[in-house]
């Protein structure tokens, strides 16, 4: 039996609000960008290394938690 023959057979069994939900979401599938290019989308260093400054990251080395110090700091 093919993949296409099990979908129909499980859709068939379903309720019709189950049906609406796969048909929601096999038209949400439907509308996505291909997949080229999905791993660079898929990660967030891959989004944004291309706005990165190599310039200040000595200066980022400790800053977080220098800041979570100040701010919980017992005056």
């Amino acid at each position: 039996m093919s993949t296409l023959e099990k979908a129909i057979d499980l859709l068939h069994k379903m309720s019709e609000t189950n049906l609406e939900m796969v048909y929601s979401f096999m038209k949400f599938l439907q509308t996505q960008p291909s997949e080229i290019g999905k791993s660079e989308r898929a990660s967030a260093f891959g989004i944004a290394h291309r706005y990165a400054d190599p310039s200040l990251i000595a200066s980022e080395k400790g800053a977080f938690e220098n800041e979570m110090a100040k701010k919980h700091a017992l005056n």
